[in-house]
C-alpha cells in the first residue's frame, strides 16, 4: 500500500483539514468506544493548538496519495523547564492509531519508526507506550517491547449507585476519623501550595506503578502551570483533600469535567498517607466526591477511572462503590537502543 507521513502542527493547518481529520479520529474513537458519544470537534481543536506546560509533544499522519488521512503518531517528552525532567529525562512517551481496515499493510511499522528516531534526536533511552486491544498487543509484541504494567479502565453508571450505601461511608467516615475535615478547591489554595504538591507528588508515586518508570514530581509552580492549562483546555478540575486536627493534609482526591461532553466524569488521583490509612478516609473521600457529584452535574451519567490490575485496595473501593471493567489496558515499554536495530535505524 502506497502511503507517506508528515509531521503536522495544529496550529498551522487550515480550516479544510479539520474535516479529514475528524473522518479519521471519530472512526478511530467509535472503533474502541462505540457506545459513547463523539467528542465535540470545536473543542478538541481548541485543546490540540494549545501548549503543554513544559512538554514537548509532536504529531505524525500516515496518508494515502489521495491524502485520505489514514493514521496518526505522536511522540512526546517532558522539557527540561520542568521539575520533572530530571527523573525522567531519558523518557519519551508515543502513540500509534490506525484505521481498521489499513492494519498490516506497513503504516505502523513506519510511524513507529518515524517516532523512535524522534526518540534518538531527543537523546532518549527509553519509550513508553500502552494499548487496549489485541492488534496493539500483538503489534508492540512483534518489537520487542515488555509489559510494564496490566490496568483497565472501569466505569461506574450513576444509576446503579447505592446512594445510601454512600451517605453511610460518609457518616463512618466523621466518626472513625473524629477531628479530620474535608475541604475542597478547583485552583490549590496558596497556603497549603507546597504542602499539597509534596502529598500529591507522593500518592502518585505510590500507587502500583508496575515497570512504568515515569515519575510525578509536583511543585507550585508546575501545579499553577497546569491550572492554567486546564481552565484554558476548558475543564473543571475539582479537589478534595481531608485534613487532621492539627491542619496536615492527609489524603485527597480529584476529578475532571468536560462541559462539552458532559455525560461523563473522570476520577483522577486519590491517595491516603501512610501514616493515617486504617481510618476510613479513602471510602469517605470518594463518598464525599460522588455525592457532591451527583447534586452539581445533574446530566453526568458515568464516572470513569483507570486503576492497575495490582491495586487491591482502591479495586476494592470501586468494587463496592459499582464500578464495573469496561476494557482492560497495558503499559509497555521498548529499548530506544534495542527498537532502533529491529527497524535497521
Amino acid at each position: 500500500m502506497e502511503f507517506e507521513i508528515e509531521e503536522f502542527n495544529p496550529k498551522e493547518v487550515s480550516d479544510e483539514f479539520w474535516e479529514g481529520y475528524f473522518e479519521f479520529t471519530e472512526a478511530n474513537f467509535k472503533f474502541h468506544n462505540p457506545d459513547d458519544p463523539l467528542p465535540n470537534r470545536e473543542t478538541s481543536i481548541q485543546r490540540q493548538k494549545l501548549d503543554q506546560p513544559h512538554y514537548l509533544f509532536k504529531r505524525y499522519l500516515g496518508k494515502t496519495p489521495d491524502n485520505k488521512i489514514i493514521g496518526l503518531g505522536g511522540f512526546g517528552t517532558t522539557l527540561d523547564t520542568s521539575p520533572e525532567y530530571e527523573t525522567n529525562k531519558h523518557l519519551c512517551n508515543i502513540n500509534i492509531a490506525i484505521l481498521r481496515d489499513y492494519w498490516r499493510q506497513g503504516l505502523g511499522t513506519s510511524l513507529l519508526a518515524r517516532l523512535v528516531q524522534e526518540a534518538q534526536t531527543h537523546g532518549k533511552s527509553v519509550i513508553e507506550t500502552g494499548t487496549n486491544h489485541d492488534s496493539g498487543r500483538a503489534f508492540l509484541k512483534k518489537y520487542g517491547a515488555t509489559l510494564s504494567i496490566e490496568g483497565a479502565e472501569n466505569r461506574l453508571e450513576l444509576e446503579d449507585v447505592d446512594w445510601d450505601m454512600m451517605q453511610s461511608w460518609v457518616d463512618e467516615g466523621k466518626k472513625r476519623a473524629e477531628g479530620v475535615t474535608i475541604e475542597s478547591f478547583y485552583e490549590c489554595p496558596e497556603e497549603i501550595l507546597d504542602e499539597f504538591t509534596e502529598m500529591f507528588t507522593e500518592s502518585a508515586n505510590m500507587a502500583p506503578l508496575g515497570d512504568i518508570e515515569y515519575r510525578i514530581n509536583i511543585d507550585g509552580k508546575l501545579r499553577r502551570d497546569h491550572e492554567k492549562h486546564i481552565k484554558k483546555s476548558g475543564y473543571t478540575h475539582y479537589t478534595l483533600i481531608s485534613r487532621e486536627k492539627d491542619g496536615r493534609i492527609s489524603g485527597m482526591t480529584e476529578i475532571f469535567y468536560d462541559p462539552s461532553n458532559g455525560y461523563k466524569i473522570f476520577q483522577e488521583l486519590t491517595g491516603v498517607r501512610p501514616e493515617f490509612r486504617g481510618k476510613g478516609l479513602g471510602k469517605w473521600l470518594k463518598a464525599h466526591m460522588i455525592l457532591h457529584l451527583r447534586d452539581t452535574y445533574p446530566d453526568v451519567e458515568r464516572i470513569i477511572t483507570g486503576n492497575a490490575e495490582v491495586n487491591a485496595p482502591m479495586l476494592s473501593i470501586n468494587k463496592r462503590m459499582g464500578y464495573k471493567k469496561y476494557k482492560g489496558g497495558e503499559g509497555y515499554k521498548f529499548i530506544v537502543e534495542d527498537i532502533a536495530k529491529r527497524l535497521g535505524l
